[in-house]
């Protein structure tokens, strides 16, 4: 899942049938400046990641950290999963230009907003997409 620089060692999962979805990971993987998250559309796969369902990807996006890296809090061996809001923040760690939105996103009582905003924006995803025109593409 990585190689001796790190690259690759995060793996974000999205819907790639949703048009507001893959926009917002065309712009994520922009900020990714050094290649360091695998962007992959959970339609693209032949079975879903350990620990998780289709359903699970179909409700919300994923970020799998791979255990070769080293995070703030410490991982120990095994692979860690963040789901919806939590993949986004831990995002802010590893993108440079969104670096500045991390202290951010801990502090106290943020959680509760971010998840409410996230969940609103997941049952309306396709809703976003229609209304602004955007196409799904992987």
């Amino acid at each position: 899942m990585s190689d001796a620089t790190g690259k690759a060692a995060w793996t974000f999962y999205y819907d790639g049938d949703c048009g507001f979805c893959t926009l917002s990971v065309r712009i994520l993987a922009t900020a990714d400046l050094f290649g360091r998250v695998k962007w992959t559309a959970f339609q693209e796969l032949p079975e879903p990641p350990q620990g998780l369902t289709w359903e699970d990807l179909d409700a919300a996006a994923y970020l799998v950290v791979a255990p070769s890296v080293s995070l703030p809090s410490g991982t120990g061996r095994q692979s860690r999963l963040y789901r919806g809001y939590y993949a986004i923040r831990m995002l802010t760690l590893r993108l440079p230009p969104l670096f500045p939105l991390a202290p951010l996103l801990w502090l106290p009582g943020v959680n509760k907003l971010g998840e409410a905003a996230y969940a609103w924006v997941a049952a309306n995803r396709y809703r976003i997409s229609i209304r602004c025109r955007l196409k799904a593409g992987r």
